[in-house]
């Protein structure tokens, strides 16, 4: 079982220590850094004034209002809205089962970069769809490879329907896929008739500001996106999109009416006042520069803790929310999840990620809502569960 807000439902340890636990684990924004007071002011406002609408049921599509703030998200990446190309989700979980099941067929197969999100081979597995990993090699997913994995499969009697990937600030390596790469991508997709999904929480949340071209905005005729509000407002209002060609948004507008009648109108309209107040640029540098102090914090606390040299090996991120960590010689996280729950400390193993227990030797580590007094201390409580996962005790003891 997955989950992104934690590890997965059989470690009732890792949560044992209570408010004493570091986690590590759950992909959380830190809303300490929303306005409240503005934002309460405003739903207010919205309430009295506009409630009878705003509460109301809606229609299967983007509110016009909200069609500026989602242009604006995008366009910082090269993005393109176009109103009636857009499809309202309750955030990228939602659209991820609406393609499974508004696109494809079950027995079909859905290509994975993987390290995968699990919610998404959840997503794909709930629709009844198949998946098949995607090779790399040192610069992301190998477009060669993508061919000639979509023609193994497709001799196999297998039909291949979709690409699945979060090519920037990857959840759960943090690694981005170059701008060079995502062109030989999508050449690559094209030419193998296969339709990319561009997942995309993070994009926005670079250290530094700085953005790479999406997907969507190379090959908009062949790239289904998934945007969310998430990340970079709030998860609590459950507010997505997908932009899509003209006929696959028909499709998915038709799948996701099945499945949720009509997104939320006040969540839309919420999002749609607090853009049309202020934008986005306040919030948006707010979070890079918590999310580049954290990560900084817990990147130089390992490198104390574990060493440059020794047999955990990681790659600082330059955006989103996640350090990924893997064990040259082989060692099983799972089990070692259980030795750092007994330290006070909690991850998500990384066959958590794999399409079929793959990545056992790795672990992911989140730090964007990590208190930043508490990191340096999960990471010295990370690092004596790695290095002895015994404790140097029989587990349970006093």
């Amino acid at each position: 079982m997955w989950t992104d807000t934690g590890p997965a439902a059989d470690m009732p340890q890792l949560f044992e220590r209570g408010g004493d636990l570091v986690s590590f684990a759950g992909g959380l924004p830190d809303l300490e850094l929303l306005p409240l007071k503005e934002l309460a002011e405003q739903m207010a406002r919205l309430t009295r004034i506009g409630g009878r609408i705003a509460l109301q049921y809606s229609t299967p599509h983007v509110a016009r209002t909200l069609v500026p703030a989602i242009g604006d998200l995008m366009a910082r990446e090269g993005g393109r809205a176009v109103a009636e190309h857009l499809v309202p989700t309750g955030g990228s979980q939602m659209g991820l089962l609406a393609l499974g099941l508004g696109l494809a067929e079950p027995g079909e197969t859905v290509l994975c970069q993987t390290p995968a999100y699990p919610g998404a081979a959840a997503a794909f597995r709930t629709a009844g769809l198949r998946l098949a990993g995607l090779p790399e090699d040192a610069d992301g997913i190998d477009p060669q490879a993508l061919r000639a994995t979509v023609a193994r499969l497709r001799a196999e009697g297998r039909r291949v329907r979709m690409l699945y990937c979060n090519p920037t600030f990857q959840n759960p390596t943090g690694a981005t896929l170059s701008v060079e790469r995502r062109h030989q991508l999508l050449d690559a997709a094209r030419a193998a008739e296969v339709l990319v999904v561009e997942d995309n929480p993070y994009g926005l949340l670079g250290f530094d500001g700085h953005t790479v071209q999406t997907l969507q905005g190379l090959d908009p005729q062949n790239v289904v996106y998934l945007g969310t509000f998430s990340k970079v407002f709030a998860p609590g209002l459950r507010c997505g999109w997908i932009a899509a060609p003209a006929p696959v948004a028909e499709r998915l507008r038709r799948t996701t009416e099945v499945m949720a009648l009509s997104p939320s109108a006040f969540a839309q309209a919420a999002l749609a006042a607090f853009h049309n107040r202020g934008g986005w640029d306040a919030l948006l540098d707010a979070y890079r520069e918590r999310y580049r102090e954290r990560c900084a914090l817990l990147a130089d606390a390992l490198g104390e803790e574990l060493g440059t040299d020794g047999p955990w090996r990681w790659r600082r991120p330059d955006g989103g929310f996640y350090l990924w960590l893997r064990h040259t010689g082989g060692a099983d996280t799972r089990n070692l999840a259980l030795a750092a729950a007994d330290q006070g400390v909690s991850f998500v193993p990384g066959g958590h990620f794999g399409l079929d227990g793959e990545y056992a030797d790795a672990l992911r580590l989140c730090f964007s809502n990590v208190p930043r007094k508490r990191i340096a201390e999960g990471a010295a409580r990370l690092a004596r569960a790695l290095r002895d996962p015994s404790g140097g005790t029989e587990r349970g003891a006093a």
